[in-house]
């Protein structure tokens, strides 16, 4: 029944209990009927399916719900260690159950891909022919340079996605009136200057502690190659970290007196990759809410949380990995925004 690429060496010699009755051939999937005769899985389902609704051989009445497969585990070996022939290349002392194995790995006729399919090689072909189309594939040749393209539009993918988080979540903040953005581009104004400094506690009517500010054109004649610089996005051009890379806070000026909700922030790893960093939303000292953000040394990533009724929340970092070519190790971060209510 099934389109099989082989044939068996001297099939004769096979016992006939392990053929099945309808095709006469070694079992596939060997299934037994109620009555306990046995067949291919997809025979006897053919069979059922042309409308017949009783067993082939005796007659009995069965139906596919009745069928049950044989799983004694010395039928199965028998059955995969049958000897068989490729039909495609013609190697013969296949055992049946490797023969999968030999299309799909070994065997020269067998269709496959070319090597540089990854980078959209259509070519698909036999695999004694691969070394020939190498030779000439257009594809591998410029594998260097697709392979930038390819990388560079994964990026460009990366922070499209990013980009309509941070527009949702703007729009957001315009439906909802009494939604806050904080950024800190006003900073630059306030102490004209283009540096960096510590943020004033009682900044946008908020308590922020171990908060330190930076301007743009700082960190570019400073610390141009860092993740700082992918901190400023969307024509921002200051942001905010956590002072010498320890834990920072942000609250009401009175805890306990009001609170807000943190919607949303968009952060930053400045030296690190994967920089694992504890949340903690508090409400009167008491834990409400915890997790771990992972933070990127080479994209800034956007944040939703929608904590409640806190009066404040505490940035604590933990460990990352070094990043390539980076001397740094401390466990800085940037928030080039904070979505509050």
């Amino acid at each position: 029944m099934s389109s099989i690429q082989y044939e068996y060496i001297d099939e004769s010699s096979i016992d006939e209990n392990y053929k099945c009755l309808i095709c006469n051939e070694p079992f596939q999937h060997p299934v037994t009927t109620p009555c306990d005769h046995s067949y291919c899985q997809e025979c006897i389902e053919h069979w059922l399916d042309e409308g017949y609704s009783t067993c082939p051989a005796c007659r009995q009445p069965t139906s596919i719900n009745n069928l049950k497969p044989i799983t004694t585990r010395l039928v199965l070996n028998i059955l995969d260690r049958l000897q068989v022939k490729c039909l495609e290349c013609g190697q013969c002392g296949i055992q049946r159950g490797n023969f999968n194995d030999h299309i799909a790995k070994i065997c020269p006729k067998g269709t496959i891909l070319c090597s540089a399919s990854d980078i959209k090689c259509p070519w698909s072909g036999q695999r004694d022919q691969l070394q020939e189309h190498l030779i000439n594939c257009s594809y591998e040749k410029l594998r260097s340079v697709l392979d930038c393209l390819i990388n560079t539009n994964r990026t460009l993918e990366d922070q499209i996605q990013i980009l309509s988080s941070q527009v949702q979540i703007l729009q957001t903040a315009v439906q909802k009136p009494s939604r806050r953005l904080i950024t800190f581009n006003k900073l630059f104004n306030i102490d004209k200057k283009i540096d960096s400094g510590t943020l004033s506690e009682s900044y946008e009517g908020l308590r922020w502690i171990n908060v330190w500010y930076m301007h743009e054109q700082w960190i570019k004649a400073n610390h141009a190659q860092s993740g700082w610089e992918n901190a400023f996005t969307n024509g921002h051009v200051c942001i905010v970290f956590n002072g010498k890379g320890n834990p920072m806070s942000i609250s009401t000026k009175r805890q306990g007196k009001g609170t807000f909700s943190l919607i949303s922030f968009e952060a930053t790893a400045a030296w690190l990759d994967n920089l694992r960093v504890n949340l903690i939303g508090r409400r009167a000292k008491e834990n409400l809410y915890s997790t771990t953000v992972i933070l990127q040394y080479d994209a800034s990533q956007v944040f939703n949380l929608d904590w409640n009724e806190i009066d404040e929340i505490e940035f604590i970092p933990i460990n990352g990995t070094s990043h390539p070519g980076v001397e740094y190790t401390e466990k800085y971060f940037a928030l080039t925004w904070i979505l509050i209510d």
